[in-house]
């Protein structure tokens, strides 16, 4: 197996999915502030649209997978950042709610087109049981995103208000991203006809639904579950950490904490190697998520506990982003693996898109116990069903 450093594909994916999680995931988050000061819209309008994105990105994935499948990504990933940057400049022209969900309910399908489903489907499509390696590196990477955004937007913002951010990130959308994955794509899908040629010709059917592939719900609840109680974490943070007591200097500094420790967790995958399953290390990782909840519950008690929190939910999901891909293919197989990966991403993609609405409704009426509870029992449900693989034939 050649250096990371040595693989031009991968490398070139490892920038462009920095590069792209940067400019049409993280400037929501990024900016979300900025665009309430200007607009005066409350939090639950600018967030709906937010998952409003993410739902449309789900529910296009099994189709977006196939685009992978036939040999179009070559097409679909500059299709994609064309479409993410047409987004960001649309944006800046935004005046009302309407164009406002209009463009992150478009942006969704751009993120289904590039963002870790595909970029994985067709690394998995071209390197089969190699490609844990080259996705290891590719989100070790793109971990670092936020750490573009935040800072990125922020200073420009600054200086020339959040508009000219988001041409800012368009511009590094069409110049670095659009290239790096063309050509990443057109690399990787040479290796596939390569491989092609090398073997007999082989009739190209759909086969069955995914859905009907022995374990699927099981592989696909399991992964749901686990974005249901990071997708709460995500959006609630700070108001459950407040919750608890948390000063907010503390807060954020445990917040911070989060990014580093998925990176961290990904270096330890990687300098593993295969040491240990893809199974037993999702297991592991949900079962950390679960424990993160546990130590932020606790830090009602022992503030500091919000620091093991940080670490524990950082490494757990660091883990279980590059995995799922990694577990799907072990468990249905590598055939028409993008319809497959993309049906087992739909309901972790929808369960992280309703997570801030169920949070809200658990806080406003049981208060932010219950929502701590749900985000320790919703992971440890997760890693009960990827165990009960297992027991399957």
């Amino acid at each position: 197996m050649q250096p990371v450093w040595r693989d031009r594909p991968v490398v070139a994916f490892m920038v462009a999915q920095t590069v792209i999680w940067a400019s049409i995931f993280y400037s929501f988050p990024a900016l979300v502030l900025r665009w309430q000061a200007e607009f005066g819209w409350t939090t639950t309008t600018i967030m709906g649209a937010f998952s409003l994105a993410i739902a449309m990105q789900g529910l296009a994935a099994p189709a977006f997978g196939r685009l992978i499948d036939r040999g179009s990504a070559p097409l679909s990933f500059p299709l994609g950042a064309l479409a993410g940057a047409a987004c960001l400049i649309a944006m800046t022209q935004v005046t009302g709610p309407v164009g406002f969900y209009g463009v992150w309910a478009t942006m969704g399908m751009a993120m289904g087109l590039t963002l870790y489903d595909p970029c994985f489907s067709l690394v998995t499509r071209a390197r089969g049981p190699r490609a844990r390696h080259a996705i290891t590196a590719i989100t070790l990477a793109a971990g670092f995103a936020s750490t573009l955004a935040y800072p990125l937007t922020a200073i420009v913002s600054d200086l020339a208000g959040w508009r000219a951010a988001l041409w800012t990130l368009a511009g590094l959308v069409l110049f670095v991203n659009l290239p790096l994955a063309r050509f990443a794509a057109v690399k990787l899908e040479q290796e596939v006809a390569d491989q092609a040629a090398m073997t007999p010709d082989a009739p190209v059917t759909d086969g069955p639904a995914p859905n009907q592939l022995p374990g699927f719900w099981w592989l696909a609840m399991g992964f749901a579950l686990a974005a249901l109680g990071t997708g709460i974490v995500m959006s609630h943070l700070f108001p459950m950490m407040a919750a608890l007591g948390v000063t907010g200097s503390m807060a954020v500094l445990a917040g911070s904490m989060i990014g580093p420790s998925q990176v961290a967790g990904r270096v330890l995958l990687m300098l593993s190697g295969t040491r240990f399953s893809a199974m037993t290390m999702s297991v592991t990782a949900l079962l950390a998520v679960a424990l993160a909840a546990l130590f932020l519950g606790a830090a009602a008690w022992w503030a500091v506990l919000v620091f093991a929190f940080a670490i524990a939910q950082g490494l757990g999901y660091g883990l279980t982003s590059i995995l799922r891909p990694v577990v799907t293919r072990d468990v249905l197989g590598q055939a028409q693996f993008g319809r497959i990966a993309g049906a087992v991403a739909r309901p972790s993609l929808l369960a992280f898109a309703v997570a801030p609405g169920v949070a809200a409704i658990l806080a406003d009426t049981m208060g932010y116990g219950a929502v701590i509870a749900v985000c320790a029992a919703a992971p440890l449900a997760g890693a009960l069903c990827l165990l009960r693989l297992r027991h399957l034939g």
